[in-house]
């Protein structure tokens, strides 16, 4: 009896002794059915955040990159604060600037009221075209409203387009379309206005002075004292002066733009060439050169071409 007991108090040290070990083993394992479980939940999400993003906006604009034909062109200047430049106007980093009436100064406060509305925001004579070289110019439009050529309004304040003239003429009339010397030359434009009134496969308006006030013939009187209104367009509201000479009845600081007209885009030349020349066109990144007068990029303008002057001469 004595010998069963020792071996029953051996018995029970072996246990006391093994029980830990079981223990331990044991929390091991449930440590091991813990964890495992949790790192399959954290890398589960890997595949979906690694995936490549189900849409971009690349595809969707892509159709813009490709050149668009048959439409056309005309011209203006009536010294009114830019479409583009009152807030909430297409998807760009801020409003294009607008100048002050009577000094000129750029305004930095988008809602003051347009000249040709009885305030004080207009149209700031860097907006006239300019040459980059012989065969490029560049300068500013107001963009047309149909949609039928992805054109469609506000959506386009900001954007920039490249502008070919093609050898095509208007069917009748005096629209003579592009003289001879015009033809593959290139313009890029920047849309800082928009024309309602251009409308059907008239594309763009470009900002030229002296080309016609249109409807709205009150902003460069008022904008330039001294002038009459007769004085900004030859006294043809639609279509301006007919000659390089009737720049001189338009202020100094316009005449540039106006002379452009005659020697660069030819108009009127040979019996009526160049009037309202056709265009085929593509939306390209804007250049410096534009944005710097402008004050206005698109936020989407990485995803288009980059011009490169050199490719012109």
């Amino acid at each position: 009896a004595q010998l069963g007991k020792a071996q029953l108090v051996l018995l029970l040290e072996l246990l006391v002794v093994l029980l830990p070990t079981s223990k331990a083993e044991n929390s091991v394992s449930t440590t091991v059915a813990a964890v495992a479980p949790a790192r399959t939940s954290f890398l589960a999400p890997l595949p979906r955040t690694t995936t490549a993003p189900r849409t971009t906006a690349l595809p969707r604009r892509q159709p813009h990159t490709r050149w668009i034909e048959g439409t056309w062109t005309t011209g203006y200047w009536d010294c009114c604060k830019p479409s583009c430049a009152w807030p909430g106007k297409g998807k760009v980093d801020r409003p294009v600037l607008a100048c002050h009436a009577g000094t000129e100064e750029v305004l930095t406060d988008s809602g003051v009221r347009s000249v040709c509305d009885g305030g004080r925001a207009a149209s700031c004579r860097s907006h006239q075209p300019f040459l980059k070289h012989k065969n490029l110019a560049f300068g500013f439009a107001a963009a047309g409203v149909s949609g039928s050529h992805g054109l469609t309004g506000d959506e386009n304040c900001g954007q920039c387009y490249e502008l070919r003239f093609v050898d095509k003429k208007h069917d009748g009339g005096v629209w003579g379309g592009a003289h001879n010397r015009l033809v593959n030359k290139t313009m890029i434009v920047q849309v800082t206005n928009i024309g309602e009134d251009v409308t059907g496969a008239h594309s763009f308006d470009i900002q030229i002075p002296g080309a016609g006030q249109g409807i709205f013939s009150s902003g460069c009187a008022a904008q330039y004292p001294g002038f009459s209104t007769g004085d900004f367009d030859c006294d043809n509201r639609y279509g301006g002066c007919h000659s390089k000479d009737g720049c001189s009845r338009l202020p100094a600081a316009l005449q540039p733009g106006c002379h452009w007209r005659y020697e660069w885009f030819h108009w009127l030349r040979s019996g009526g060439q160049t009037n309202n020349p056709w265009v085929k066109f593509r939306r390209v990144r804007c250049p410096r050169a534009l944005t710097d007068i402008s004050g206005s990029t698109p936020l989407d303008d990485h995803l288009f071409h980059t011009v490169e002057p050199d490719q012109y001469f």
